[in-house]
């Protein structure tokens, strides 16, 4: 990662995050906003449930500041979305890119889901 776009939020698509999931390199972590249900009943593989209120605990378990954290909300302009990215930014979390289609655009897009209570941040 180029330290010069530290602290930057960056934005992305879900064909872009789907890319990442199959090169897992540098690390990430996805981290999805959506109400918990919302998030049990069908996610982006692998991602972590979080809410701005959990991460004034601290990061969520198993990351670093270094990492870099994927944000996902339920569709386009989600606020949570960016509440989610300010709290990391407030937890020293250098990289943030929020998916700006949210898992509207993931499930339109026909990538993969899982499903069930685990992996809970």
């Amino acid at each position: 990662m180029d330290p010069h776009f530290d602290g930057v939020i960056f934005q992305t698509h879900a064909a872009e995050l789907a890319r990442r999931l199959r090169h897992a390199h540098p690390p990430f972590v996805v981290l999805d906003v959506r109400p918990r249900s919302e998030w049990a009943a069908a996610r982006i593989p692998g991602s972590l449930h979080v809410s701005a209120a959990a991460l004034a605990s601290g990061l969520p378990p198993g990351s670093s500041r270094d990492a870099e954290f994927f944000i996902v909300g339920r569709q386009p302009d989600d606020p949570a979305v960016r509440e989610v990215s300010l709290a990391l930014q407030g937890l020293g979390a250098r990289r943030r890119v929020e998916l700006t289609g949210g898992m509207h655009e993931w499930r339109h897009l026909g990538l993969p889901i899982e499903s069930g209570e685990e992996r809970a941040a």
